[in-house]
């Protein structure tokens, strides 16, 4: 368009800035060629819509004001899918760590389908601090590799990974991108917003929260040691995050940062020692003072376990498994007893790993197990009868001492009979020289 043009749509779009006002969205406009450079824009006038920092291009005629209200409030309102271009997907790719790209083509009704349903999880990715944009180019579609339509591509700091299932299942959608596995970046712990955060501290029964700021050096260096044990923090199954949100910081109490929260059951305490030895703070997340809680069994994975078994000479683990309505009965019954289990230092905790429970020949749940020095015995009775556990677990952990009087009184027998077998034979041989 020439610039007549751009003058007259000016002056159409002007009858709706009092509209856009009202709506919260502030209208601006630029005449700086590095901007529209920036954004890849070829062809103006052009109208971009910002959201949270994405930016999404309006494809219809800037002259109907109208239609372009609509679109703004609609882009507002509801949950909608940004379009973008080649230059403002590659600037996304580059400083997103998560982002979602609906690749589709113009008149294909699978497309428009998917869309729809897109649409349906745009908060749910927004929980999770996935970004979600759609765009159109056959260019970018050929780099990826896509040759059908529609697809959707997971750019995880800037590595794609391909969805294969179908799209018009929001909910296998939305499964795919929060998947631990799919969103997991290699050597690098997840950053989060101040809502995923919220989640974790409800839902994440070990949850190591990083907190920091922007522009911080020492941050950064402390961000580069913690970085050293994010791996042997998902074996153990704690979730390590970082934020850098002020909000965050006002929220959960953190004077001063760098800070390393550890949340369980969204109760935070916060590390008090060197952030710069990974090697202390993975021990101090590890350990019984971080692990355990009050008046509750524990739930552990099997890292975790063989790692309570070599620091604790006493442990209880119940094992148990999904859909089963007497694990659910025989835990209840169990909690009752954890603060009595504590004052016999037994460890009590419990596991849902059914492979893992062949390990130890249980192969019907619910079971309970107490190890002694890592030495195991099966419960064989009522697990819904409380206080029969508790008599059992006690005569367990008691019969230590006993068995070890049994058995030092035994080797003496046994160490006394040698000794007198030794002094017969060696009485009899010197009988035997003096009479020869």
């Amino acid at each position: 368009m020439e610039c007549e043009d751009c003058m007259i749509i000016m002056e159409e779009l002007e009858n709706i800035d009092d509209d856009a006002d009202r709506n919260g969205i502030q209208f601006v406009k630029t005449t700086d060629l590095d901007i529209l450079k920036h954004y890849g824009i070829k062809l103006t006038p052009a109208l971009v819509y910002f959201e949270n920092q994405v930016p999404s291009i309006y494809e219809g005629d800037l002259a109907e004001e109208d239609q372009v209200l609509d679109w703004l409030l609609h882009q507002k309102s509801d949950d909608t899918i940004e379009t973008v271009n080649k230059a403002m997907l590659e600037k996304l790719i580059e400083e997103t760590q998560y982002l979602a790209v609906f690749f589709y083509k113009p008149h294909c009704r699978a497309c428009e389908v998917a869309l729809l349903q897109l649409e349906f999880i745009d908060d749910d990715t927004d929980l999770y601090g996935i970004s979600v944009v759609r765009i159109y180019d056959p260019q970018v579609s050929k780099r990826y590799g896509i040759k059908t339509f529609p697809a959707l591509v997971y750019f995880r700091n800037g590595n794609p990974l391909i969805y294969d299932g179908d799209l018009k299942n929001e909910e296998s959608v939305l499964e795919w991108l929060i998947d631990d596995d799919n969103r997991e970046l290699p050597d690098e712990i997840e950053t989060v917003n101040l809502r995923m955060l919220n989640k974790l501290v409800e839902e994440s029964p070990f949850l190591a929260v990083y907190f920091y700021t922007q522009d911080c050096h020492e941050c950064e260096r402390v961000l580069m040691e913690l970085e050293n044990i994010d791996d042997n923090c998902d074996v153990f199954g704690i979730d390590l995050v970082k934020i850098f949100d002020p909000e965050a910081l006002e929220q959960y109490n953190v004077e001063s940062v760098p800070a390393l929260a550890f949340f369980r059951k969204q109760v935070p305490m916060f590390y008090d020692g060197d952030l710069y030895d990974e090697e202390e703070l993975l021990k101090y997340l590890t350990s019984n003072d971080a692990f355990e809680i009050k008046d509750e069994i524990e739930e552990v994975n099997r890292k975790m376990l063989e790692k309570l078994l070599d620091d604790n000479e006493f442990v209880a683990v119940f094992f148990y498994e999904n859909n089963c309505d007497k694990c659910v009965d025989a835990l209840q019954e169990l909690e009752r007893i954890d603060d009595e289990a504590d004052d016999l230092e037994i460890m009590f905790v419990k596991i849902k790993d059914p492979r893992y429970a062949k390990k130890f020949g249980i192969a019907t749940f619910p079971s309970l197990v107490y190890f002694r020095k890592k030495f195991p015995s099966i419960y064989r009775g009522n697990l819904l009868e409380e206080e029969e556990v508790l008599e059992w677990l006690r005569k367990n952990r008691y019969r230590h001492p006993e068995l070890n009087l049994f058995m030092y009184g035994l080797a003496a027998i046994s160490l006394s009979f040698v000794l007198y077998t030794i002094l017969l034979i060696y009485c009899r041989n010197r009988n035997k020289e003096k009479k020869e």
